[in-house]
């Protein structure tokens, strides 16, 4: 089975990706496979079995799972990655960088200020081999989050 693509919305489903069902305070994507599937999706990351006509990845944690897929796919891609992180002005210089970059080669870079658990790992699960260079923005909403 070959999966293109890695969404955790529903509404951003392709044919064939892996669906991430996170569970946060008040929603619990879980309760989105049946959509999932009649989306396209070609398999699910999900932390309980689910009675669906999926294929299933089950894991304890849908959330540090997807980063740990995202981590697997930054060890697959060999681009040149710029982590930013700071308490003002990451954005910007994120911009800044990947504008300078973008003259020296194909980069990829943070949508918006999708800088946090979520949003890293949608990043770098877009890096394929095309890239040459890589800007991450990355946030912090309690101390040691970033290591």
């Amino acid at each position: 089975m070959t999966l293109d693509a890695v969404t955790t919305d529903t509404r951003k489903l392709t044919p064939g990706c892996l669906f991430v069902a996170l569970k946060g305070e008040r929603f619990d994507a879980h309760d989105f496979a049946d959509q999932a599937k009649a989306g396209g999706a070609g398999a699910l990351l999900v932390s309980r079995p689910l009675d669906i006509d999926l294929p299933q990845l089950i894991v304890k944690d849908t959330r540090l799972a997807f980063g740990e897929l995202a981590a697997w796919v930054r060890q697959q891609v060999p681009a040149r990655v710029v982590a930013l992180t700071g308490s003002s002005g990451k954005t910007s210089v994120k911009e800044m960088t990947a504008a300078i970059l973008s003259q020296c080669g194909n980069t990829l870079y943070t949508a918006g200020n999708l800088n946090n658990d979520i949003g890293v790992p949608m990043t770098l699960l877009r890096l394929t081999p095309e890239y040459d260079y890589a800007v991450i923005e990355l946030g912090a909403n309690h101390q040691g989050e970033i290591a």
